[in-house]
């Protein structure tokens, strides 16, 4: 937390969100779903797809290149594969009716398959994978995203970086792995800029398809995979899945997050299936407590207290701000103000 974060508790903030929401015209039960995912974000530590994204969420809604009450349609199911319309709903509204709709598939047949068009924007795809391994469920997803990543041996953006998580039910808390095909997310480039701040190596090229350290010129470029063709190739299946198959668009043709006017149908793909399908859940629980125990209790490396599992550090994270707050930047809340009084609401977040 720095000097210029102020420390909101996490309902006062979850409150004000969702009265925001419905003040931009989302149903309530809309409203808090997208709010649990944004607060969710926060709570985990990745601020950069938490209640930052409201404002341009904002500006989208309010210009109605995101519709507040969107239609959410199942447009087929062929046994455990479906094919849902997100309606141009806010993304944070479209993934848990998709999650619950693929729950609920799962629970019938062992498995299901969901791809989703007409969505937008997710913020931290862990929110939603980690709500179906909490009951019972591994949860797959992916979203494409508007060609922002330089392919592996490529100099300009040709693919989305394109991010997806999984989450299996454990123990104490769910193994959630949540990543983009990107060195970085693109909103961490964002968040350099804002602060006047440099950029390491191998996070972006400049729009002249060199190397660069300054955020401004990474954002006119593209960004870099992680691991090279690794990244990549991750990069080209997940918007294969996300963009291509569920009916989105996909690629270039994807409009900027900054465009306010247009609709950019991005897609998404799910993947749930229910333990139970796979054995006994108690035995199967078991096993998994031992496979993580095996793995967070061997030797850690040199400065390192103890290795631990994808999902272990943003639980801890989650359980302490639960209890003491969210901190945000002091710019952040006055945004939050000025929209919050544009909108007619008298009460701004305070810590």
């Amino acid at each position: 937390m720095s000097s210029e974060d102020v420390l909101v508790p996490v309902d006062r903030l979850r409150s004000l969100v969702v009265e925001l929401l419905e003040g931009l015209g989302l149903p309530e039960h809309h409203a808090q779903d997208a709010a649990r995912a944004l607060l969710d974000a926060d709570l985990a530590g990745v601020s950069t797809h938490g209640v930052r994204l409201l404002p341009p969420y904002a500006a989208r809604l309010r210009n109605g290149a995101i519709a507040a009450a969107p239609e959410l349609r199942v447009l087929s199911r062929t046994g455990a594969v479906s094919v849902l319309d997100g309606g141009n709903g806010l993304g944070q509204v479209v993934a848990p009716w998709a999650v619950r709709h693929s729950i609920e598939v799962a629970r019938e047949l062992g498995a299901a398959v969901t791809t989703v068009r007409r969505s937008n924007h997710l913020g931290a795809l862990g929110s939603f994978t980690r709500v179906a391994a909490e009951q019972g469920m591994v949860c797959f997803l992916s979203q494409n995203t508007r060609a922002n990543m330089a392919p592996a041996g490529g100099r300009q953006a040709a693919v989305g970086n394109n991010p997806f998580s999984f989450a299996v039910p454990s123990g104490r808390f769910p193994i959630v792995l949540d990543l983009s095909c990107s060195a970085v997310a693109r909103s961490n480039i964002d968040l350099a800029a804002e602060r006047g701040e440099l950029i390491p190596e191998g996070w972006a090229l400049g729009p002249d398809g060199q190397p660069t350290t300054d955020p401004r010129q990474g954002l006119l470029g593209a960004v870099l995979p992680f691991a090279g063709h690794k990244g990549s190739g991750l990069a080209v299946v997940m918007g294969a899945l996300a963009g291509v198959l569920s009916g989105a668009t996909f690629g270039a043709a994807v409009p900027p997050l900054a465009d306010h006017t247009r609709e950019r149908d991005l897609g998404h793909f799910l993947l749930v299936v229910d333990v139970r399908a796979l054995g006994d859940a108690d035995d199967l629980g078991e096993r998994m407590d031992r496979y993580v125990g095996e793995i967070s209790g061997s030797a850690p490396a040199p400065g390192v207290d103890r290795v631990r599992v994808p999902g272990e550090a943003a639980d801890a994270r989650r359980r302490e701000r639960l209890q003491h707050g969210i901190a945000l930047p002091a710019t952040l809340l006055e945004t939050l103000r000025d929209l919050a009084g544009e909108l007619g609401i008298p009460s701004g977040p305070a810590g």
